[in-house]
């Protein structure tokens, strides 16, 4: 009852119902030009459904939107920082696209290292997931995770495991040209399984094309390195980069 008092409780409850009229909005517009969309697209995949009600539909698309956008925004800054912050780096990663067009970008194995590791030292969703134990487990020391067992590692410890990952806390996306299949193993920043990442490909889809188109028209430098803040995602607050026009 005392929710009001506080302004972030506010600020939280005004955008909630901002994003339910803008999924509202998103609905309406499908129903109006269901005959021009695109098929296989994902929100003709829930709206076609007929395994959800209306509020079903509604809470599976805000859950899509609320849980990509702070995600891969983050992660792109991140990644943005990085570069920033290693100049060779980033020309290096320019001079690999300026061949290829905005459609071929996905396709450059520097943009790929860049990405996975700017993922690997910035793991957007750090403390990982939690998940039960499906059946008992044998370790390589021997020991014993019974089945029904809570585990629980972090991301930022496993993607910075030095035993995995030379000099695991610098930014090296050349580590990507022949890895390990350690490293390869042990970098799952969408986790695994059927529970893992459901906007995955979403967004890598979009880090790959904004981080590219960034940084083919723009060199970045730092201004304010800001500082490393954590609730539910980390993030680089108070960062600034200044963006010189090539």
């Amino acid at each position: 009852m005392f929710a009001w008092l506080i302004p972030e409780r506010r600020r939280a409850i005004q955008a909630a119902g901002r994003l339910r009229e803008l999924v509202l909005e998103m609905m309406n517009d499908y129903t109006q030009k269901k005959a021009s969309s695109t098929p296989g697209s994902i929100i003709q995949l829930v709206m076609d459904s007929d395994a959800f009600s209306l509020d079903d539909k509604m809470a599976q698309l805000l859950e899509l939107l609320i849980a990509g956008h702070d995600t891969t925004s983050f992660s792109i800054a991140w990644i943005l920082l990085s570069l920033a912050r290693h100049p060779m780096e980033q020309t290096k990663l320019r001079e690999s696209l300026v061949s290829l067009s905005p459609n071929e970008y996905s396709t450059s194995p520097q943009l790929k290292a860049v990405v996975k590791e700017g993922m690997r030292l910035y793991p957007v969703a750090a403390a990982g997931s939690i998940r039960e134990a499906g059946r008992d487990f044998t370790t390589s020391r021997n020991e014993i995770i019974p089945k029904g067992s809570i585990c629980f590692l972090p991301f930022i410890l496993q993607f910075r495991n030095k035993d995995i990952f030379a000099e695991p806390d610098k930014f090296l996306p050349d580590r990507w040209g022949k890895p390990t299949q350690e490293m390869v193993d042990a970098l799952n920043p969408f986790s695994l399984g059927k529970q893992n990442c459901l906007g995955q490909s979403l967004a890598q889809a979009e880090t790959f094309s904004i981080v590219a188109r960034i940084i083919t028209k723009f060199e970045l430098s730092v201004e304010a390195e800001g500082k490393v803040d954590f609730f539910l995602t980390l993030k680089p607050v108070g960062a600034i980069l200044k963006a010189r026009k090539i």
